[in-house]
């Protein structure tokens, strides 16, 4: 960083802009043959973009199509989806995420869909789709802590009286 100290053979419109510069204790950009080098950040095109958006959508597909409207994705046909998709799109949009962001695509895509729900990204197509986490599948060994009974086998040890 150069010293505050300037002669005044600048000239008093250079030592005011090196003054306030100084003053904000911001490095000045540098220049190069009389230009000056801009960087801006980089613009994230995939998942991570930030959206934010109303969504009028009644079921999740509605919400996943508008959701992924202007953003370069779109959703894989169903045909290359997971077999049980179905069972996502049409659950009934959630009243709590009708407004969305400011947030990261996939954050929202993932919260939507929720827990039992894993985002799956093809970026050389730029498609998206689901797959059922394998502790949801039908048919998966269930998690149920030891000694849990059901509400059904308390009410008969109990003779049917709450």
């Amino acid at each position: 960083m150069a010293s505050k100290a300037r002669p005044l053979s600048l000239g008093f419109a250079t030592a005011l802009i090196l003054s306030v510069s100084h003053a904000a204790d911001t490095p000045t950009p540098a220049l190069y043959r009389g230009y000056t080098i801009i960087t801006e950040p980089v613009i994230d095109p995939d998942l991570r973009q930030i959206v934010y958006r109303p969504v009028q959508g009644r079921t999740v597909l509605e919400g996943l199509l508008q959701i992924l409207e202007g953003t370069g994705y779109r959703l894989a046909s169903e045909d290359a989806a997971d077999p049980d998709i179905g069972r996502l799109y049409q659950q009934p949009y959630p009243e709590n995420q009708r407004n969305l962001g400011p947030r990261d695509l996939g954050t929202i895509l993932e919260r939507l869909a929720g827990p039992a729900w894993q985002l799956i990204e093809d970026p050389v197509n730029r498609l998206v789709s689901f797959e059922v986490r394998p502790a949801y599948r039908v048919g998966a060994v269930s998690r149920v802590p030891t000694g849990f009974e059901s509400p059904a086998e308390a009410w008969d040890r109990r003779g049917g009286q709450r």
